[in-house]
């Protein structure tokens, strides 16, 4: 199978509520995307009409590699504006208050997953009939950008392995990353903690990335790995303990659900961090009872008890870590409490037919259009819909 081969195979329509964020401070925009970076769209529009970044409010940031429709709110000051390119609308639609995260209410998805041989489609079929009991609501690879080898930042700065959380932030790259930085981190991979060599290259090249730049330059005088974090802006610091504390929860949830499903209903994908549990079928009681019912994210200034404590107690001995270690973070700051359903249960579900793929020859496609609240994943529907059958990753 494979996913987004082109943006129109993956489509998202922000859903909000009217009537929430109405108000008369700022101009309602419905702004589509293809193919385009969320921030960078922002970015751009900021530029264009020389409106600070700071003046855009939004509810959500939406996938790059799709077709995307959202809703932004810029004060009116700035007056009515008007955008019409061939990967990146703006539309006034209406006024509303500044738009702020906790706006959003979900997103309506339409995917087009594509390469399918024939002899899957009973599999896929079977899968279909209980796509109607969702599937357990995971954060999903896309939580885990900063995850090399199964290993997180955030981890290794709790059990006070600075340097090693350092090693991953100076040479681990993705294929997506600019040239320059992926030759930067593979020449300090070869010559670690040679930092006059390093910080040689630096300026030789011309490296002007302001993150690795000063942290060489602070390894180069102290050698301390623990002040070379300290150059970490805010944003990837919350982007390390967000990953962290998602894979925890992830890991409450499995635990959570074995006591449910039986084994013989348990299905087991590999991802970036470790193994997904998926159930191929559940019971009407069963899910009865965890529709609506959320787990906790751990946070060490909350008092947990019940079957939670167990589980969360049990998760940390795994990790090889407690409780208290978790105020250990550092300078990463901190872990938030939050509570999530334990399911992501897609409404308005519609499933279209098996047709040829017309960019895979012998082939076929499906198209699946479903609504998710907001923080549910639509590709861990994906993964439950298509249980069992091989996905080629989209090349990038």
């Amino acid at each position: 199978m494979k996913l987004r081969m082109k943006p129109e195979d993956f489509i998202v329509e922000e859903i909000v509520d009217f009537n929430k964020i109405s108000g008369d401070r700022c101009y309602l925009y419905k702004l589509t995307k293809r193919n385009i970076e969320c921030l960078k769209a922002f970015s751009y529009i900021s530029k264009k009409f020389k409106i600070p970044l700071r003046d855009i409010g939004y509810c959500g940031l939406k996938d790059r590699h799709a077709l995307t429709t959202q809703y932004i709110s810029i004060p009116k000051k700035y007056g009515k504006l008007s955008l019409d390119e061939p990967n990146l609308k703006l539309e006034l639609v209406g006024e509303s208050k500044f738009l702020l995260l906790g706006d959003l209410e979900g997103n309506r998805f339409t995917i087009t997953v594509r390469g399918l041989k024939k002899d899957d489609i009973p599999k896929i079929k079977e899968n279909l009939k209980y796509l109607e009991f969702g599937a357990p609501n995971y954060f999903d690879s896309q939580r885990f950008g900063s995850v090399f080898d199964k290993k997180f930042i955030a981890k290794e700065v709790i059990k006070g392995n600075y340097e090693e959380a350092v090693k991953i932030l100076l040479t681990k790259y993705k294929k997506s990353e600019k040239k320059i930085i992926k030759d930067l981190k593979r020449f300090i991979a070869k010559n670690w903690g040679d930092w006059d060599k390093v910080w040689k290259y630096i300026k030789e090249n011309n490296i002007k990335a302001r993150l690795y730049v000063n942290m060489v330059k602070e390894l180069k005088k102290s050698n301390d790995y623990k002040k070379a974090l300290s150059y970490v802006d805010d944003r990837l610091k919350k982007i390390f303990v967000a990953a962290y504390q998602s894979y925890l929860w992830n890991e409450c949830i499995k635990e959570l659900l074995n006591k449910y499903i039986p084994e013989e209903d348990r299905v087991y994908y590999e991802y970036e961090c470790g193994t997904f549990m998926f159930y191929k079928k559940m019971d009407i009681e069963v899910f009865d009872t965890l529709k609506d019912k959320k787990f906790p994210t751990i946070a060490p200034d909350i008092e947990y008890g019940g079957d939670e404590k167990k589980i969360i107690e049990e998760i940390l001995k795994r990790e090889g870590i407690t409780m208290e270690d978790l105020n250990n973070i550092g300078g990463l700051g901190r872990f938030i409490y939050n509570e999530r359903k334990i399911l992501s249960v897609p409404k308005n579900l519609k499933i279209g037919e098996f047709e040829e793929d017309e960019l895979n020859k012998g082939k076929y496609k499906i198209t699946l259009s479903y609504e998710l609240e907001k923080g549910s994943y639509a590709t861990i529907i994906i993964k439950r819909a298509f249980l069992g059958v091989k996905t080629k990753k989209r090349k990038r």
